[in-house]
């Protein structure tokens, strides 16, 4: 997602706002915070509707949840492949 964060930010900084708006918010919503950060500007700044910046908030914090659970589910995945081998249970 940080090529989506940059080419945002090169077509901000070409003045174009909208494909810039475009790309942030995706970046956004996949759980780029930097990117999500340029939309709470842009809402404030007036480029970003408050429909777009909650519904890419809500977006991005679906993101960040769905990255804790697979994080933890990966944890007990391999915790559970470790005592299964130490039991003998699973071959290395």
């Amino acid at each position: 997602m940080q090529a989506r964060h940059n080419l945002g930010s090169i077509e901000f900084e070409s003045g174009n706002i909208q494909r810039a708006k475009k790309h942030m918010i995706i970046a956004a919503r996949a759980g780029k915070e930097d990117s999500l950060a340029c939309i709470k500007n842009g809402f404030r700044r007036g480029f970003v509707t408050k429909d777009e910046y909650a519904n890419t908030l809500r977006a991005y914090h679906e993101s960040e949840r769905q990255n804790e659970m697979k994080s933890e589910e990966r944890e007990m995945a391999a915790q559970v492949c470790r005592v299964a081998t130490q039991e003998g249970l699973l071959e290395r």
